[in-house]
């Protein structure tokens, strides 16, 4: 019995450690918000483990227009494409918990060195 609780005891430990691990912020956000930086930051209403709306992306970084975009050497401007406009949500690139994908590349050679 007293083997089964401490095996439980440590198994939500262990996990609550990736848990933990996983969800960290990323540095330039802590540098901009400083101990104001809470998960409701960003998940406003879709819930802690949901996606947030592109409604709290912009209302820190502005409109897709508004987000400097660093060049490049292909001269492509990612918050600016010609397929997609400015209705891609920010989330289908940029990952606060994750590493960051470029969508670009899964057709084009891109090369965003800023990607955060």
């Amino acid at each position: 019995m007293k083997l089964g609780i401490m095996a439980a005891i440590a198994a939500l430990l262990f996990s609550s450690h990736l848990f933990a691990a996983t969800n960290s912020i990323k540095p330039h956000h802590i540098e901009a918000m400083g101990s104001d930086m809470t998960c409701k930051t960003c998940h406003t209403t879709k819930g802690k483990f949901q996606r947030p709306s592109d409604t709290a992306c912009k209302d820190c970084h502005g409109g897709m227009s508004d987000i400097p975009t660093e060049p490049n050497r292909f001269d492509k401007n990612p918050h600016a494409s010609h397929h997609y406009e400015d209705l891609l949500e920010c989330t289908v690139c940029h990952s606060e918990h994750s590493p960051s994908k470029e969508v670009c590349s899964r057709c084009h050679i891109v090369e965003f060195k800023n990607l955060k």
